[in-house]
């Protein structure tokens, strides 16, 4: 459902890049939505000759920006001008193909984990223990002393 949500949050948004999960997710819920708006319409008697209802045409005219938008992002994850979206066969290839790798020319790399994480390390003074014995000890400068951290969990243990 993040997912879904994730597209309704950039609305109209035309530049970067979207995982296939990201698309796929969105355009499963459309379906689900769409049955569930269209039984919804026949059950309250809303429906034309056609078989279509008014919620169902509200929630189509509503979801037709950011559905275009993301279809857009989904080819620019693979590289392409969103403008491969007009071509019928090509666009589901491009659509289903792993996006590039890394960078690319409309921008960062989706899968990517974010740049500039580390995980933390331990606190000051907390260094790898010694003796082997445990994950850390604690260092006070001048000895090590009897304090040591297995997963984040202070004990002691004397020398």
């Amino acid at each position: 459902m993040s997912w879904y949500l994730g597209v309704w949050k950039k609305y109209a948004t035309f530049g970067g890049r979207a995982r296939r999960k990201e698309y796929w997710m969105f355009y499963l819920f459309n379906i689900i939505f769409g049955f569930v708006l269209s039984f919804t319409d026949s059950m309250l008697g809303l429906t034309n000759e056609g078989g279509s209802g008014p919620l169902y045409g509200l929630y189509g005219l509503a979801v037709l920006l950011p559905a275009i938008a993301v279809g857009v992002r989904r080819m620019h994850d693979t590289d392409r001008s969103g403008w491969w979206l007009l071509v019928p066969i090509a666009n589901l290839v491009f659509l289903v193909s792993e996006g590039t790798q890394g960078p690319n020319q409309y921008g960062s790399d989706p899968k990517a984990p974010a740049m500039g994480y580390a995980p933390p390390g331990p606190p000051a003074g907390w260094l790898p223990d010694p003796t082997g014995r445990h994950q850390f000890r604690y260092w006070d400068s001048t000895q090590w002393t009897s304090s040591v951290s297995d997963n984040g969990v202070a004990s002691v243990d004397n020398l």
